[in-house]
């Protein structure tokens, strides 16, 4: 029988009400559903079955609002009166040593993008020795980083971009910001339509 949905995305979009139950966690899914999912990216990782490839699945960390948050790089985020559970985050491929499919959230607010310790870990990213931590001020507090070249897929379109690989265990935060990637592409936030629309600037 043939999936109901020809991609993870949308999937997603179709049943991201249901996501609620994974607050807190890490989640991978396909066109077919959540594969696994945990709290501790590791125990998701586990999870998921060995004889998927890291782009058959997508990675994403669902927020928990009622809980404290682990700390910012730069978001702020407050509740609101108005109930809109949808935040602003799209699908793309990042690549080092590996690739892997995630799902980020869009901020304009962050200089660079961010991405965790671990996910770092998958891409292949290494310390070298005598390497020494960068600190980036958030909202939360501070973390420590290593900037590392990124090729990242989206739209269709490949990129080479800085990206802030978090030494900092208990930042959980994956972000799309500025640098590169708001140059190249137009975007536009949709709020009601829970939309981002990327544009190629081909000028």
């Amino acid at each position: 029988m043939a999936a109901e949905y020809a991609t993870a995305n949308e999937w997603y979009k179709a049943n991201r009400r249901e996501l609620k139950k994974y607050r807190g966690q890490w989640i991978a899914y396909t066109n077919e559903g959540v594969i696994s999912g945990d709290r501790d990216y590791d125990k998701m990782k586990e999870g998921i079955e060995p004889s998927l490839s890291s782009l058959d699945y997508v990675i994403e960390r669902i927020f928990e609002s009622e809980f404290v948050e682990p700390v910012r790089f730069y978001p702020v985020r407050m509740r609101t009166l108005k109930a809109h559970d949808w935040q602003p985050k799209y699908q793309l491929t990042m690549k080092s040593e590996n690739a892997v499919t995630v799902k980020i959230l869009v901020d304009s607010g962050a200089e660079l993008s961010l991405i965790t310790k671990k996910l770092g870990r998958d891409l292949g990213c290494a310390k070298a020795g005598g390497e020494i931590n960068s600190q980036a001020e958030g909202v939360g507090g501070s973390i420590e980083y290593l900037l590392r070249e990124v090729e990242i897929e989206l739209e269709g379109h490949t990129f080479m971009a800085p990206v802030a690989w978090a030494q900092t265990d208990n930042c959980e935060e994956m972000l799309l910001g500025r640098e590169v990637v708001f140059d190249l592409f137009d975007i536009e936030f949709k709020q009601a339509e829970e939309l981002i629309i990327f544009k190629w600037r081909s000028g």
